[in-house]
């Protein structure tokens, strides 16, 4: 019989490595022919492409992406041998009667994003086939600036891999010198150039990223998501609570920065700040604040 497949999960990079494997099992994939992707879009096509013959016999492969499992199940039982389907989905119910209905049948497989830990440690791992060394603490701090998608990591590993020889080691100077930051981390400069009373350098910093095309209302969300973070930490603290980074599900190195900026303000100042981007929100959407003009306003304040 055929195979079925559910891939699903937020890391991308693994789960189109497996989708490829299951491609190069086949002598000759054609799309259109023995190759079908099947969206929303095309999703009452399902049928006719699991039954249909092809010029390559009944060997087919069937992919469909992003349908939230809002199909006919009951089509993809007892498939003639050589068909295989791969379901995709970003996420999934799992207690849905769809869901449990497809682990009946297909071979499902979560791909989880590496947590901090995991990074850190392929980070480390894939430096050392290369004979390069790294410390712990500059592989959570790459990881801090490079983000947790695993493909991007393996890039900006390629980088330094190209750049440095057998027996170098990477020093959080080569990472912020040769590796791209997120936009997370582009943002946290921004805001560490505020607490640190350079406004003026927070300002000129926030133009390079609006020259880079990013739209403005991300930038307010992220610096808005920040400050709340800040809030949260110097409240639980406060409280004398432990283990913050990991409750607020903060990366260590970002916790680490922002639990030292959250000292500069006080519970009360914080919380202004807070009604301050809650102003800004509503004041853009109805038009009565220039987006760019409002958020620089709100940097000059801090």
């Amino acid at each position: 019989m055929g195979k079925i497949y559910m891939f699903y999960g937020a890391e991308k990079y693994d789960l189109n490595q497996n989708v490829e494997k299951i491609k190069k099992q086949y002598s000759n994939l054609e799309l259109g022919v023995n190759l079908f992707y099947i969206s929303s879009e095309n999703i009452d096509s399902l049928s006719s492409y699991v039954e249909s013959v092809t010029f390559f016999g009944t060997e087919k492969l069937i992919i469909i992406k992003d349908t939230k499992l809002k199909f006919d199940i009951s089509c993809l039982e007892n498939l003639d041998n050589g068909v295989n389907v791969i379901i995709i989905e970003d996420s999934v119910d799992k207690r849905t009667s769809d869901y449990k209905k497809i682990t009946k049948i297909a071979e499902c497989v979560e791909f989880k994003s590496l947590d901090e830990k995991k990074m850190r440690e392929y980070i480390t791992q894939m430096l050392k086939k290369y004979n390069i060394n790294i410390t712990s603490e500059v592989a959570t701090y790459m990881q801090g600036i490079i983000g947790e998608d695993k493909s991007n990591c393996i890039n900006e590993l390629n980088k330094i891999v190209s750049y440095l020889n057998s027996g170098d080691t990477v020093t959080k100077e080569l990472v912020d010198q040769i590796c791209s930051k997120t936009l997370n981390a582009k943002i946290f400069d921004v805001l560490a150039a505020i607490i640190n009373k350079n406004k003026v350098n927070a300002i000129e910093q926030l133009d390079e990223i609006l020259k880079q095309k990013e739209p403005i209302v991300k930038i307010y969300i992220m610096l808005y998501k920040q400050i709340k973070q800040m809030y949260m930490i110097k409240y639980m603290k406060e409280k004398g609570e432990s283990d913050i980074a990991a409750k607020l599900e903060i990366h260590p190195f970002v916790y680490k920065n922002l639990s030292m900026s959250c000292t500069k303000y006080s519970l009360d100042e914080l919380k202004d700040l807070i009604y301050s981007f809650d102003e800004y929100d509503e004041k853009t959407k109805i038009g009565e604040m220039d987006f760019e003009i409002g958020l620089k306003k709100i940097i000059c304040s801090m």
